[in-house]
């Protein structure tokens, strides 16, 4: 009896985890949860990109639709003055090679009293959006009145476009100019996806000689980003020239998570950005599938 009893007692002292094994157990699912966390955010962050680039594919087609219609892509800077006021005549040139017939003493019925000189992120929301209505506790966009002389008149039902569904959530107003612009869907974005065409043709140069010297912005002092550019080999000479991604077309680009543009300039797929243009490694473009890279 009294060697029973004594087996029994030492089955049940070892039923239980000493000190040690359990911080064996903490530490081991201590490590999992942290390489779950870490694959989740990772799968997350992808889910994010890939947002990104989806919604900069859905422009890409909005764009084609806009060109459809009017047989050239969307200008990426115009200077719209007040009404009855001087127009430059590149603003001209811009404004009537999509609308021919386009009342310039009228500003094709906008109505604006004071002039407006729309960035590359403004026009993109305008152009595949068209008038922006502000009158109602969110921002509507209605596309443009099929007058041929007042396309820019906001009455009347009988419209073109929009030919992009805006989130009105993310068309906000950076400069405060009146002038939305449009945030991609990364959380916290505050920097809009800026937009730079060539209009089918080239793009407009600076007076600033340069590898880079492409004026993207209405103000350039104030959004001195530039072009991204590729180097090309001439083979007439093996030198090397400089012509900018989608040469003839347009580029798109998201300031990806760290709301940071950069100065732009030479990039190639699978080329290094360092130094200070290390920030642009997570811009996201439609010339470059997924974030560029460093």
């Amino acid at each position: 009896m009294q060697r029973a009893t004594t087996t029994a007692a030492q089955r049940t002292a070892r039923s239980g985890f000493t000190l040690l094994e359990l911080l064996i157990v903490i530490a081991i699912i201590a490590l999992l949860m942290a390489l779950l966390t870490s694959a989740i955010q990772g799968a997350r962050l992808r889910a994010r990109i890939a947002q990104v680039g989806s919604e900069i594919s859905q422009l890409d087609s909005a764009i084609a639709k806009f060109s459809s219609t009017y047989n050239v892509d969307p200008p990426s800077s115009l200077t719209i003055p007040a009404v009855g006021g001087t127009w430059t005549a590149i603003d001209r040139s811009k404004v009537r090679a999509i609308w021919p017939q386009f009342d310039f003493a009228t500003n094709g019925g906008l109505a604006n009293s004071s002039a407006l000189n729309l960035s590359g992120a403004e026009c993109l929301a305008f152009f595949l959006g068209g008038l922006q209505d502000t009158s109602g506790a969110v921002v509507t966009t209605i596309g443009f009145s099929k007058s041929p002389t007042t396309p820019w008149s906001p009455a009347g039902a009988n419209r073109e476009g929009p030919y992009f569904e805006f989130d009105s959530g993310r068309l906000i107003d950076v400069d405060g100019d009146g002038v939305r612009e449009f945030l991609d869907p990364l959380p916290g974005q505050t920097a809009p996806y800026v937009f730079y065409s060539s209009q089918g043709k080239s793009y407009t140069v600076t007076a600033t000689a340069g590898a880079d010297a492409f004026d993207v912005f209405a103000d350039a002092a104030k959004n001195p980003q530039k072009i991204y550019l590729k180097t090309e080999k001439v083979a007439s000479n093996a030198s090397t020239r400089n012509t900018p991604q989608r040469a003839e077309s347009f580029q798109i680009i998201s300031p990806g998570l760290d709301g940071i543009y950069g100065a732009g300039g030479i990039f190639t797929d699978g080329s290094e950005l360092t130094g200070t243009r290390a920030v642009e490694a997570d811009n996201i473009t439609n010339f470059s599938v997924g974030p560029l890279k460093p």
